[in-house]
This record gives structure tokens, sequence and C-alpha cells, in this order.
């Protein structure tokens, strides 16, 4: 009974394998980032960085494979604080202090990827049917260790008084790396996107995804960071390379 179970399982890993494709590529685009956060009378906007870097793909089957990247990805935000101040004498100063967080990340992708053909090419019936392009469906999670971070700060204040003078100060700007940030990045990746066929070998590929970071951006417990995570819609643009060889019954 034994020896029958291991027989089916071995056909079963043989017919998974038996298509299977090793594809290496390369991939860049842009992060529009931004923190998850929450801190009174503020409010984070978002900011462009660039992310690309190599992949590595294996498909088990024409419609099932997995992925990984190995990417430079820059994150942050740009946070924007105002209070008022009535001093009680006439006077209410209003600040505004702004806050650009520059966050750079060696970033890890791994992830299931789906694949639904869209244009097929009929070949003969014994032989395996390529799409010349599809649509696939991504998820799965991520690691991220920091490279490196900066946060510049510009405050600018506006007094107003009771007969309509103001007077205006900008304090100096302050710039410079946080002692408290967080290098360590965990969280999860969804997406989707296209694949275009160039070549026999080489495949275009278009990709829209959305990663979701768990791990606070700053350790320190006083900090009005404390526990703002990492949130980044990405596009990509790509091209992947099968450098595994084919069967004999295998046409591109």
């Amino acid at each position: 009974m034994k020896t029958r179970i291991f027989f089916l399982m071995a056909i079963m890993a043989s017919s998974l394998f038996s298509n299977a494709q090793l594809y290496l590529g390369a991939k860049v685009g842009l992060n529009f980032a931004n923190l998850n956060a929450s801190v009174a009378n503020t409010a984070f906007n978002k900011k462009i960085g660039i992310n690309g870097g190599a992949t590595v793909k294996y498909n088990f089957t024409n419609t099932l494979g997995a992925q990984m990247d190995l990417a430079f990805s820059q994150m942050g935000s740009i946070s924007k604080e105002v209070t008022i101040v009535d001093d009680g004498a006439g006077t209410i100063t209003t600040t505004t202090k702004e806050t650009k967080y520059d966050y750079s990340y060696l970033q890890i992708p791994v992830f299931v990827n789906f694949e639904i053909p869209i244009k097929t090419e009929n070949l003969v019936p014994y032989r395996l049917t390529e799409s010349v392009a599809s649509f696939h469906l991504q998820g799965g999670f991520f690691f991220g260790y920091g490279l490196g971070n900066n946060a510049e700060t510009t405050e600018k204040s506006s007094a107003v008084d009771d007969l309509g003078n103001t007077t205006i100060t900008v304090a100096p700007k302050i710039s410079g790396a946080d002692i408290t940030f967080n290098p360590i990045d965990v969280g999860m990746v969804v997406g989707a996107g296209f694949s275009f066929k160039l070549s026999d070998r080489g495949r275009l590929t278009v990709d829209g995804r959305y990663i979701m970071g768990f791990m606070p951006v700053n350790t320190s417990l006083f900090s009005p960071l404390f526990a703002a995570s990492n949130r980044a819609p990405q596009i990509q643009l790509g091209y992947i390379h099968r450098i595994s060889r084919l069967k004999r019954w295998q046409v591109l």
C-alpha cells in the first residue's frame, strides 16, 4: 500500500514539474509611499520614490508559479502638522510644521503567481499551448531591511494680533537621521499585472502591487510616529528571460 502511495505521489510530482520553467529578470518602477499613522493635527501625504532590482520566477505549470524579488525601494511620507494658539490677548498664532521622511529599504517579496492566458497560439495537440499575453494575480509576503533614513523638517509661524498686524517666523531647517528608526520591516504584498511575449524566451511584464508593512518604522515610545507602518502602491515595468531548456515536446 505504501509503495502504491509513493508511486502515485511520484507521478503527481512528475506531472507538476514536467512543464516547469525558470525565469530571471529585472524590474523598475515607482512607489507612492505613505505612513499608516494617526497623529493629532497631522496629515500624512504620499511621497513618490523609486523601486527596482532583480527577480526570479519559477513556473510549476503554465498557470501556477512562485516568484521572488530583490529590490531597492524608497519609502516614507510627507507630514504636515498645523496648530493654532490663541494667547487670550488678541494674538492668534498658526504654526505649520512639515516633515519629509525618506526611508530606503532592501525589500525581498516572495509570492505565488497565478496566470490566466489572454491569447493563445493553437499548436498541434501533443505540444504545449503558450500564451502570447497573460493576466496574472500575485499574493505573498515581503521582508525589508532599512538601508537609510532621513527626516527633514521645516517650520513656519504666522502671528496675527487684534489690529491685523502679521508677524511671520521661519525656523531653521532641521535634517538628519533618526536613531530610533526601526530597520526591520515585514508585511504582505498583493498585486496583479500583464505579461507579453517579446521573443521565444523573453516576456515584458507590467505590474501593480500594494505593500502593507506590519512593523513600526520607529522604536521610540515617545515618538509621535510610534506604531506608524509603511504603505505603498507600486507600479513596475520589467523583463523576464527563460533560462531553462525546453523538453522535446515543448514549443515556444
